[in-house]
C-alpha cells in the first residue's frame, strides 16, 4: 500500500467531516500542483499526519499497517462524521483491528501509568485568640495560638479496584518558632490505608479518619477497618467500624482539676494534674455502626452507635483506674429550609456518668450542636462565600473528638463566614461567645470568647 493512497482514503473521511483545504503545505516534497497537495495540507493542519523531521512527507514510501492504523484511530476520534463515512471508518477499523488494539493498549498503559499516583495537599495559616484553653486547666487565662500547617496527600492505584492512600502532616508554631504539634517531631504520618470493593460495599483498612454521622462523637484517626455500603447521597447507607484510637487521645478532650492535694510542705494546693478520660495502654478499641437515610436530595438523617473500651481515669492521687469503657450515641439531620439556606442539628450522649468537675458538679454527658448556613463556598469559584451561625452546648463526656473546633465543654454562639478570594484559596473568620459547660478550675466555669482568622490553600 502506497503512502499517498492511504492518505487519500483519510482525506476523503476527514473532508466529509467538514474539513476544508489548508492554506499552506508544511512538506517540501509535496508541490502545489500535486494531486495530493490539498489532502496533505489539510490532514497536516488537522493533526492527522506528521511527516519526517527533515520537513518531508515521503509520499512515495510504502505505508505500514501500523501507520495506517494511526490515521484510522484519528478518524475514529472525529465526532461529526456522516453516517456513510462512519460505516467506512468502521470497516477500516475492522481491517486494522489488531494494530488498533496494540495501539490502544500502549496508549491506555501510558495514561494509566501517568495517572497512577496523584498528589494533593492543603497549606493553612491560622491565628486564634481568647479563651482557647477552655478544655484544660488554664481556662481562666486568655491566650493566643498561631500556626502554619501543611498536609500532603499521596494516592496511588494498586489495580483497577484498590487504592492506597497516605497523608503526611507537619505544623510550625509561629509564636515559639518551632515544630511542636507532634511531640517535637518534624512531621507525622497521619493516615495510611487501602480502599477497595468488598461484598458489595467498600472496605477501608489501615490508619484512616473515622467520622460519625455528623462528627459529634468522633472525627479523628483510628487504626482498624471500616466497611461501608450503599450510596451516602441516595437512599439508605451504613458503615461498620472496628479500630483503635491514638494512645494520647482523650475521650473528653478535656482535663479537669480534681480538688486539692498536699504539697511537699504539707499544705493543700490545687491539683494541677487533674483528671482526664482516655484509652488505656493495652486497650482503646473503638467499635461503631452508623446508618444514614436520604429522604430527598436536600434532607437526610444519620444515627451512630459507638463503644470505646477500657477508658482510663487518672484521679487526684495519681492512680489510674480502667473500667469497661463507654457507650455513645449520636443522631442528627440536615435539610434545606429555603433557597441557599441549610440547617443541621445533632445530639450526642454517652453513659460515662459519675465523673465530677473541679467544683464538684457532675460532668455533663450529652451535647447539642446546630448550625444555620447561608449559601455555600466552592474553592473552584472565586467570589463564592458562606455565612454561618451555630449554637453548641456540648458536655465533655458526650464526644471523643468533635469535628468542629472549640466544641467540647463549651456552650454558646458562633458567627462566621467562609470566602474564596481566588481559586483554590479560602478565608475563614469566626467568633465564639459562650462559657464552659463544666468548670476546669476551682474558680468555676469560665467565660469563653474566641476569635479565629485563617487562610487555606489547596494544591
Amino acid at each position: 500500500m502506497k503512502k499517498l493512497l492511504g492518505l487519500s482514503t483519510a482525506a476523503i473521511i476527514m473532508s466529509t467531516a467538514g474539513v476544508v483545504s489548508a492554506a499552506s503545505n508544511p512538506f517540501s516534497d509535496v508541490p502545489a500542483d500535486s494531486w495530493a497537495y490539498d489532502a496533505v495540507a489539510t490532514l497536516s493542519a488537522d493533526g492527522v499526519i506528521d511527516g519526517y523531521p527533515d520537513g518531508t512527507y515521503k509520499g512515495g514510501n510504502t505505508m505500514t499497517r501500523f501507520e495506517m492504523a494511526q490515521i484510522v484511530a484519528r478518524a475514529m476520534a472525529k465526532t461529526d462524521i456522516d453516517k456513510a463515512d462512519k460505516a467506512l471508518v468502521d470497516k477500516l477499523a475492522a481491517e486494522f483491528a489488531e494494530e488498533l488494539d496494540n495501539l490502544g493498549v500502549r496508549v491506555a498503559d501510558l495514561e494509566k501509568k501517568s495517572d497512577n499516583v496523584q498528589f494533593s495537599g492543603t497549606a493553612r495559616l491560622r491565628y486564634d485568640d481568647g479563651g482557647i484553653n477552655a478544655t484544660n486547666t488554664k481556662a481562666n487565662n486568655d491566650d493566643t495560638a498561631s500556626h502554619s500547617h501543611i498536609e500532603y496527600w499521596i494516592k496511588g492505584k494498586v489495580n483497577d479496584d484498590w487504592t492506597a492512600i497516605g497523608q503526611i502532616e507537619t505544623e510550625f508554631n509561629n509564636e515559639t518558632g518551632s515544630i511542636t504539634a507532634y511531640g517535637g517531631n518534624d512531621h507525622q504520618v497521619n493516615k495510611v490505608y487501602v480502599e477497595g470493593p468488598l461484598f458489595g460495599g467498600t472496605l477501608k483498612a489501615g490508619r484512616y479518619g473515622e467520622f460519625s454521622s455528623y462528627g459529634r462523637i468522633i472525627d479523628t484517626e483510628i487504626s482498624g477497618a471500616e466497611w461501608t455500603w450503599g450510596d451516602p447521597n441516595e437512599g439508605l447507607s451504613g458503615a461498620l467500624t472496628y479500630g483503635r484510637l491514638k494512645h494520647e487521645r482523650n475521650m473528653a478532650g478535656t482535663t479537669f482539676n480534681y480538688g486539692q492535694k498536699l504539697n511537699s510542705e504539707g499544705e493543700y494546693e490545687p491539683n494541677d494534674m487533674g483528671i482526664s478520660l482516655g484509652r488505656g495502654d493495652d486497650a482503646g478499641a473503638y467499635t461503631s455502626a452508623r446508618l444514614k437515610y436520604n429522604f430527598s436530595p436536600v434532607t437526610a438523617m444519620g444515627v451512630t452507635y459507638g463503644h470505646l473500651d477500657h477508658i482510663t481515669m487518672e484521679d487526684n492521687m495519681y492512680n489510674d483506674y480502667s473500667d469497661d469503657g463507654a457507650d455513645m450515641w449520636e443522631i442528627g439531620f440536615n435539610t434545606s429550609v429555603a433557597d441557599n439556606l441549610t440547617l443541621m442539628a445533632a445530639y450526642s450522649k454517652s453513659d460515662r456518668d459519675g465523673v465530677y468537675d473541679s467544683v464538684g458538679d457532675e460532668i455533663k454527658t450529652d451535647g447539642w450542636f446546630s448550625e444555620l448556613r447561608y449559601k455555600k463556598h466552592d474553592i473552584k469559584d472565586p467570589g463564592s462565600f458562606a455565612i454561618f451561625a451555630n449554637y453548641r452546648n456540648v458536655g465533655a463526656l458526650s464526644t471523643i473528638d468533635a469535628t468542629v473546633d472549640y466544641t467540647e465543654n463549651i456552650k454558646g454562639w458562633t458567627i462566621g463566614f467562609d470566602y474564596v478570594p481566588i481559586e483554590n484559596t479560602t478565608i475563614e473568620v469566626f467568633y465564639i461567645n459562650g462559657s464552659q459547660v463544666n468548670a476546669t478550675t476551682s474558680d468555676g466555669a469560665q467565660d469563653v470568647d474566641i476569635f479565629r482568622a485563617q487562610m487555606e490553600f489547596y494544591f
